[in-house]
């Protein structure tokens, strides 16, 4: 508690010239947004290693799941076992599954007895953009951001009310139907969807191996967010998601030919409030929970998750320069599973504060620190300090930033039966990177390199075969180089391009588990006319241990086809794996040949 006692001092202190800061300051704030950084800070002058994937990239590349356009990033590997529905994690600078926090406007949905959040499930529905923050974030997120921090923002109503009716089919009988709303009624603004998916998929082991039965899916999607403007510069929010999954599978690995089935049911609520309190002092009250219920019926087994949260964030305009955020988190995590006979809970606390310098827009410096209050392990202080330098006549753009973590053990990693270890400890970590942005040719090309370097204490893996019990193992490092190219070649033709190599290994010099050295993609967008836009993309992943054994590398193709007939319909085609390439993202499990979709979209 000594550190926490600190914390309140250091916070007074700050807090004592903002009466004198404000009189000198009478600018009005802009209203706290939902973004990964707690605040608005636009893009280009954020000093942490951040994409922004948009709604108008969302709708050329026609991705059906967050999984796939997240395979397309800096510093992110994605591996999916078998069909639709197949587990699908997540791996980002060469951390843990478990170490990527994910959020759907601003709640927590990474499962607690896994730790990590399965993509599999999760459809691009009413989806406005993703945000990705890429390295430790724990200064503002808590344990689970040693990696970085996904943050899907769904769709605010805007304007006129629309409706619209999609549909979409192709290969491996697969078939999904979509139904949205959205609009502005006077102060209320409303964006709903639902959606149905269905695939009889292919099989989750390997057919090379012998399994040729089909693993099926079925998803159901609803997603809400509501909203109201009150007192001028008031706001509340009510937002919603809903999905039900049904998908075969194959447990007992390459060569098994029996499917079991898994049913999940998981929903989130969170109700956000903010309003100004002065011109000064925004404040924002976002009450939330997260549930998931996994039943498997071949193994007579329920698994339980629940996240419930309160997060009361304050954003205080300082001065000119100056600017803070400033909250306290209150979060209590369960998990249970109900065949193996486990169940676990957990209460933490966080209190936060971050302080932002920004010069006329060319210096930026931000220093945070959070204190995490846990009720079942050792109470962790993490800090962070960064800075860039931005050169408007130059177009440069040069970063750095230091910062600590740290993760707990998951339930499973503590209580499964046979594989778990009570003993666990935390990991701890620290991060320090450098980056550096050029724009040339009056701002149509962006270059962007940056390298990072992680060190893992006590990093928490996997024996292997045959125990596959968790140990802390002494330590680990990940390293790596992330390089980009964004150039606006023509006003119809742009090109983005982005590859990452990232060296992450243990004390003995071998490579992490599903942590490849090479990732890349390459984007082609091109807008024939008004009407026709065209995408082609390829992906690259080099080969990496994965599994019971090492997987090869990998170049994957696509192109997605979009046709405006007129302002009610769109006709749209892509096409998956076109050079047919035959791979394995994990070891004796099946993956996709070349395949086809086609659909439509009506607005009204």
């Amino acid at each position: 508690m000594k550190s926490v006692k600190t914390i309140i001092m250091i916070t007074c202190i700050l807090l004592l010239p903002i009466t004198a800061s404000a009189e000198e300051n009478k600018e009005e704030l802009k209203a706290i947004e939902i973004m990964a950084t707690r605040t608005s800070i636009k893009e280009e002058n954020q000093s942490t290693a951040i994409t922004v994937i948009t709604q108008e990239e969302i709708q050329q590349k026609q991705h059906m799941q967050v999984k796939d356009i997240l395979r397309e990033q800096l510093g992110i590997n994605v591996v999916t076992v078998g069909p639709l529905g197949g587990t699908s994690t997540v791996f980002m600078r060469g951390a843990n599954s478990q170490s990527t926090l994910v959020m759907i406007d601003g709640v927590q949905v990474n499962a607690n007895t896994t730790g990590g959040f399965d993509f599999s499930n999760l459809q691009m529905d009413n989806i406005d953009r993703i945000e990705i923050l890429r390295g430790i974030q724990s200064t503002l997120w808590g344990a689970d951001a040693v990696g970085g921090v996904i943050n899907i923002i769904t769709k605010r109503g805007k304007g006129k009310p629309t409706h619209s009716l999609a549909f979409e089919g192709g290969s491996f009988a697969t078939f999904k139907e979509t139904l949205a709303s959205s609009g502005t009624i006077q102060n209320f603004d409303y964006s709903l969807s639902a959606s149905q998916t269905n695939s009889d998929g292919f099989s989750s082991a390997s057919e090379e191996q012998g399994a040729t039965e089909n693993d099926g899916f079925g998803n159901t999607t609803l997603s809400s967010r509501l909203g109201m403007d009150f007192l001028d510069d008031g706001r509340i929010d009510f937002i919603g998601r809903y999905v039900k999954t049904r998908h075969d599978f194959d447990s007992f690995g390459p060569t098994d030919s029996i499917p079991e089935t898994a049913i999940l049911e998981s929903f989130s609520v969170a109700v956000p409030i903010q309003k100004s309190i002065t011109s000064w002092w925004d404040t924002r009250i976002n009450t939330n929970f997260n549930y998931e219920d996994s039943e498997f019926p071949t193994f007579n087994s329920r698994v339980l998750n629940r996240t419930y949260t309160v997060d009361f964030q304050n954003n205080l305009e300082l001065s000119q320069f100056f600017s803070a955020v400033l909250g306290y988190e209150y979060q209590v995590t369960n998990g249970s599973n109900r065949g193996n006979n486990f169940s676990f809970d957990n209460r933490s606390q966080g209190i936060y504060l971050q302080g932002n310098f920004n010069y006329k827009d060319t210096a930026f410096l931000t220093a945070g620190i959070r204190e995490n209050i846990n009720s079942e392990f050792d109470d962790q202080l993490t800090y962070k300090v960064e800075g860039a330098l931005v050169s408007k006549e130059s177009g440069t753009k040069f970063r750095a930033s230091y910062a600590t973590g740290f993760r707990v053990p998951t339930i499973n990693n503590l209580f499964f039966p046979g594989f778990s270890n009570p003993n666990l400890r935390p990991e701890e970590s620290k991060n320090w990177e450098l980056g550096l942005e050029q724009k040339l040719l009056q701002d149509k090309l962006t270059l962007g390199v940056s390298y990072f370097n992680t060190d893992y204490d006590d990093l928490i893996q996997s024996s292997g075969f045959p125990l596959f019990i968790p140990l802390n193992i002494a330590s680990a490092e990940s390293q790596g180089i992330e390089s980009f190219i964004k150039y606006n070649m023509t006003d119809n033709m742009d090109l983005t391009a982005n590859y990452t190599w990232n060296e992450a290994v243990d004390t003995t010099n071998q490579s992490l588990q599903r942590r490849p050295r090479g990732t890349a993609t390459g984007t082609l967008h091109y807008i024939w006319d008004k009407k026709l836009d065209s995408v082609i993309t390829v992906q690259y992943r080099s080969g990496m241990i994965s599994g019971s054994g090492r997987v090869g590398g990998r170049t994957l193709v696509r192109a997605a086809l979009s046709y405006k007939i007129d302002e009610n319909w769109k006709l749209t085609a892509r096409g998956e794996n076109l050079l047919d390439k035959n791979y394995e993202e994990s070891v004796g499990f099946g993956t996709a040949g070349i395949s086809g979709y086609a659909g439509f979209a009506y607005t009204f």
